[in-house]
């Protein structure tokens, strides 16, 4: 069973390490106290992930967004690291979707952003596109001059440089990812951008009304375009009392989900981008993880060829 993710946060396990609270170590050793990392991965069968740069610093007790070049800075440092390893490789088109899905031994990397806040020229978004960015999540929990989050308290989705944003990207072979945004943003993006986007860490409301969790109309909406929800193990996506969590709360959604969204679900771990929780019985670790999928019997669509083909018809 191959699996595709579309978030890994493995830039923040190289970046922020004192945030996790996990072992820090080179990946290429096998440490099932951490969510991850390539023993792991291959024993998982991890053939994609997307993995995003994190472009905030957490500073004066909150996190802060970072400057253009400042980002530019996390972007080069991470692909030095990351691309290091020869088992890793960078997904820029569908060519390489493609070639890296029939090669043994090789997980291919799509490389995203969470939040563009850093941002400060729609121009500079091509230049992005050059770096090997091919991910463009809107937001993460901080408003921008493009758009606001699931956090706002403001009344609107887009702003006027959003919407040129959103042009902007719909003009270049990428994929937008709403998973912070706003519900006023993400009904914006339905209006104007005529590409599916994807929502790459997110829940069902219905089950567990936690604010990043999708509402049945939201859900609807992602269906009848085309999109993609990544469903997460983010544990207060999961359970209220995550206190309690195991691999049955993800089983829930797995399964609502597949009764009414079936072609437009996969999987969105968000590892590395929450502290590691010893009472998540079935998902402490990506190998934990990918034998809970066996037991739950999710199908290949889900745990692999729903995001391949979303992916392969984006790039």
């Amino acid at each position: 069973m191959k699996i595709f993710d579309l978030h890994l946060d493995l830039e923040v396990y190289f970046r922020i390490p004192g945030f996790l609270d996990m072992p820090i170590k080179d990946i290429k050793y096998l440490d099932l106290r951490r969510h991850g990392d390539i023993p792991q991965f291959k024993k998982s069968n991890l053939k994609f992930a997307v993995v995003n740069i994190f472009p905030f610093v957490h500073q004066n007790n909150k996190w802060e967004p970072v400057d253009y070049k400042k980002f530019l800075k996390f972007l080069e440092d991470f692909q030095k690291w990351i691309f290091s390893y020869k088992v890793f490789k960078p997904v820029l088109s569908k060519k390489d979707l493609l070639e890296i899905n029939k090669e043994k031994d090789k997980i291919g990397i799509i490389l995203g952003v969470e939040g563009l806040n850093f941002l400060d020229s729609v121009k500079k978004v091509k230049d992005l596109y050059n770096l090997g960015i091919r991910c463009f999540g809107l937001n993460w929990n901080i408003d921008s001059i493009y758009s606001t989050s699931l956090k706002t308290e403001k009344r609107f989705g887009l702003t006027p440089e959003g919407i040129k944003l959103i042009k902007k990207l719909a003009e270049l072979n990428v994929v937008i990812d709403l998973a912070h945004s706003s519900v006023f943003t993400i009904r914006d993006v339905f209006k104007i951008y005529p590409k599916p986007a994807i929502f790459s860490h997110n829940g069902v409301k219905k089950i567990v009304n936690f604010e990043q969790n999708l509402s049945t109309e939201i859900i609807n909406k992602i269906k009848q375009k085309g999109g993609l929800i990544g469903l997460t193990l983010l544990p207060y996506s999961l359970l209220q009392n995550h206190q309690k969590l195991d691999i049955k709360s993800f089983k829930q959604q797995y399964d609502y989900l597949s009764k009414v969204i079936s072609t437009n679900i996969s999987i969105g771990t968000d590892f590395f981008g929450f502290k590691f929780r010893d009472d998540f019985k079935g998902a402490r670790n990506y190998l934990e993880f990918s034998n809970s999928l066996k037991k739950i019997k999710a199908n290949k669509n889900f745990t692999f060829y729903n995001a391949f083909n979303f992916f392969k018809n984006s790039l």
